[in-house]
């Protein structure tokens, strides 16, 4: 088990503001990002994990469309996954991922199938050895 902050929009927004204030308190802390809501901040995902790499454990992974929307698939979305898999695989990253699936409206096929869409991209997308 390893502690880590989590973040929402709130805490990347305007330049990392809280973030960086919680950082500057807690020397040391682990790093849980959601890198959803980093996008959804206009924080680069891949520019986080090159900045922050060292400290991040753990990660939530869920994709959007291009018009904000949750997309229904990891995958099925804008997200540039191969690009943060590269920035992850550079900085050495061996925590755990968590897929993460959200709905503006209800999903147009069985959830089952999302998942499992889903966990079949992640695996080889962020696959290396």
């Amino acid at each position: 088990m390893a502690l880590n902050l989590h973040n929402h929009m709130y805490e990347v927004q305007n330049n990392l503001h809280d973030l960086k204030g919680t950082l500057s308190r807690i020397a040391g802390i682990k790093l849980g990002p959601d890198l959803n809501w980093l996008v959804r901040a206009g924080v680069d995902p891949v520019w986080f994990i090159n900045t922050y790499g060292s400290q991040i454990v753990y990660m939530h992974i869920r994709d959007q469309l291009s018009d904000g929307h949750w997309a229904e698939t990891v995958g099925s979305g804008v997200t540039d996954f191969k690009a943060i898999a590269r920035a992850l695989q550079v900085q050495h990253f061996t925590g755990r991922a968590a897929i993460e699936l959200a709905f503006d409206q209800p999903p147009l096929h069985p959830l089952r199938e999302d998942w499992k869409s889903s966990l079949e991209y992640v695996r080889k997308t962020f696959a290396w050895s």
